[in-house]
């Protein structure tokens, strides 16, 4: 007689194996994500946002979208400042802060917030906090983004949008 015995097979349940699965998913797109951002801090100036821009943004599309001009500084701790467009008396007006991040091939993302005036000017500024989310690359010494914003008017609650938006930076020396 022979010493080995017969038995059934033990399979994991269905619920174990998407358990796993699941938790190898997070593990990887931690990994992932670590090496993706340590990449991009340490990748080269070229791709990297990090620095002060002079930055042409474009609200709205077609023959009645306005432009104006202001500076971007995007800094190393992925935060961002910008002191807003300058105003009649050519002093910038409606600062903004925001994050960023970006990946090694040049494409990166923000998300500014900054004041606006009490009321419509009729020159393309909306009444209220803009809230913004830019999508776009660095290529050598510019940059350029397409957005979508929302005004909240803080009298009223209001929400205007969504308002197009376009960017395009080139790196201040």
């Amino acid at each position: 007689m022979s010493d080995t015995r017969t038995t059934a097979p033990v399979r994991p349940r269905r619920a174990t194996l998407r358990a796993l699965g699941l938790w190898l998913v997070l593990v990887a797109a931690v990994l992932t994500g670590a090496a993706s951002t340590a990449s991009a801090d340490e990748g080269s100036p070229a791709v990297s946002p990090v620095g002060t821009w002079t930055t042409a943004v474009t609200i709205g599309t077609g023959p009645d979208a306005v432009t104006s001009t202001s500076h971007f500084t995007f800094a190393a701790d992925h935060t961002l400042t910008t002191d807003g467009a300058p105003g009649p008396d050519g002093k910038p007006q409606y600062p903004g802060t925001g994050y960023w991040t970006a990946r090694p091939d040049g494409s990166f993302a923000f998300s500014i917030t900054h004041g606006g005036p009490d009321v419509a000017d009729g020159g393309g500024t909306y009444p209220g906090t803009v809230y913004a989310v830019h999508q776009g690359r660095v290529c050598g010494d510019t940059f350029t983004t397409t957005a979508v914003a929302f005004t909240v008017v803080e009298k009223t609650g209001a929400r205007l949008g969504p308002i197009t938006v376009s960017a395009r930076g080139t790196r201040t020396p």
